[in-house]
């Protein structure tokens, strides 16, 4: 806006910002910034000290107590140190996500992380260009090369948005999650943990007592519940459960527990309370793995998508 301001030598650092400020999203998103947030105040910390250092090396320019390469060699100094921080909270969130899970089980329920992991992994190449254009800036004889930044400006940009539209829709779907697991588990009838009861003496193969136990603990809202882990848990044969189910319900065992799910689905998009809520966050929280397998399912089952089913009852 002021070219003439200090000369034309005062810019914001705000790249010192950006790793630092995905790394607060991250610990923030995890919901572990007690244990993670020192890092985001020295980051800001490291801001502040960028801005008095270089109105400090252009006031030094400006009195003629040192030559105007002081400024370039500056911008090399910051740029290279700028690029070691970064890298530095770069390999701390890959270590958050790929060997830290322990800090996060709740969030792990909720979301595989994969949209993080797939933006680490590009964001390696962030870091390539990064690097290059130190390298290219610090061989230059006089000043830096116009091209030097592009590759990274281009790269980055994309980068940037893309994660922000990620973070902000799989923020949204975590948080109608939360709040739907609240309410599932306020309509909870019984709730039992796997191996509180005696199997052997409750179950022994008849079909209601096996969709009581379906029932009783949700097992439904598994998105990992399978014909085999279902048949260990009751100390059946798979193919015994595979029998009863498919005689008596009519349906195969996918069919079978999708119906259980669909239904509860219906209950919470029939609920008022829950008008502004995703419909993948609903589909997710009732028990199905993906968006695709639980619109598959909800026109399978009742004829129609869950976002017409929605607007149908309002």
């Amino acid at each position: 806006m002021y070219q003439d301001f200090l000369g034309g030598y005062f810019i914001f650092p705000w790249y010192l910002l950006i790793v630092p400020s995905f790394y607060a999203f991250l610990v923030y998103y995890l919901q572990i910034e007690r244990e993670r947030w020192p890092f985001v105040r020295i980051s800001l910390a490291l801001f502040a000290v960028a801005i008095l250092t270089r109105l400090l090396a252009i006031y030094l320019v400006k009195i003629k107590s040192f030559p105007e390469s002081l400024i370039r060699n500056y911008d090399l100094f910051e740029d290279i140190v700028a690029l070691i921080y970064s890298i530095f909270l770069y390999v701390k969130s890959i270590k958050l996500v790929f060997r830290y899970q322990s800090l996060y089980p709740e969030i792990l329920k909720m979301d595989n992380l994969n949209w993080i992991k797939w933006f680490l992994k590009l964001g390696g190449a962030v870091f390539l260009f990064w690097v290059f254009a130190v390298i290219v800036n610090t061989l230059a004889v006089e000043q830096n090369p116009f091209y030097s930044y592009y590759p990274l400006r281009f790269f980055s940009s994309v980068l940037i948005y893309w994660v922000g539209y990620q973070g902000f829709f799989q923020y949204v779907v975590l948080k109608d999650r939360i709040g739907l697991r609240a309410h599932l588990a306020k309509n909870t009838i019984i709730n039992r943990r796997l191996g509180d009861i005696d199997l052997e003496k409750r179950y022994k193969g008849d079909f209601e007592s096996i969709a009581q136990y379906i029932r009783d603990n949700e097992r439904y809202l598994d998105p990992m519940l399978s014909l085999n882990g279902l048949a260990d848990e009751l100390h059946m044969g798979t193919s015994k459960l595979s029998k009863i189910i498919n005689d008596h319900a009519g349906d195969n065992f996918s069919d079978y527990v999708n119906k259980m799910r669909v239904d509860v689905a219906k209950k919470i998009l029939r609920n008022p309370e829950y008008n502004y809520y995703t419909i993948v966050s609903i589909g997710l929280e009732c028990g199905f793995n993906s968006k695709s397998a639980f619109y598959a399912s909800f026109k399978k089952i009742t004829g129609m998508s869950p976002l017409g089913f929605r607007k149908g009852k309002l």
